[in-house]
């Protein structure tokens, strides 16, 4: 084999690499790192139970008043939980729980403000 053929093997086998590569980088690359989220559920629920609370300290607050705030407290964590799972479909991405996070995470955006807002806290 000469210099000249050895070296147009080379040339294109360093090519067809490169094809490879690149289609690797545009097909499949962009699919493998997940986004993060955030969210402090330990908020969540000591939201909630303030609101309770609220209404069940409440002086003028009726029988009927307290009762719906228990009502709705004990299916509080049905909600939540069935807002929490729909959470990664509309975000397109990974939700870790606040505690679980080491320190302040200002890179990764924090879903609390509109889990309370759709919950009305």
């Amino acid at each position: 084999m000469s210099i000249r053929a050895a070296s147009i093997l080379i040339v294109g086998n360093a090519l067809l690499s490169a094809v490879l590569i690149g289609a690797y980088v545009v097909w499949f690359a962009p699919q493998r790192v997940p986004a993060l989220a955030v969210l402090d559920v330990g908020e969540l629920y000591r939201l909630k139970e303030t609101q309770v609370a609220t209404v069940l300290v409440k002086r003028d607050a009726t029988v009927e008043d307290r009762a719906l705030a228990l009502r709705r407290a004990a299916a509080f964590g049905l909600e939540v939980t069935n807002l929490i799972q729909s959470l990664p479909d509309e975000c397109r991405c990974l939700i870790l729980a606040r505690g679980a996070v080491v320190g302040p995470a200002p890179l990764l955006p924090d879903l609390t403000p509109e889990v309370r807002r759709r919950l009305g806290l």
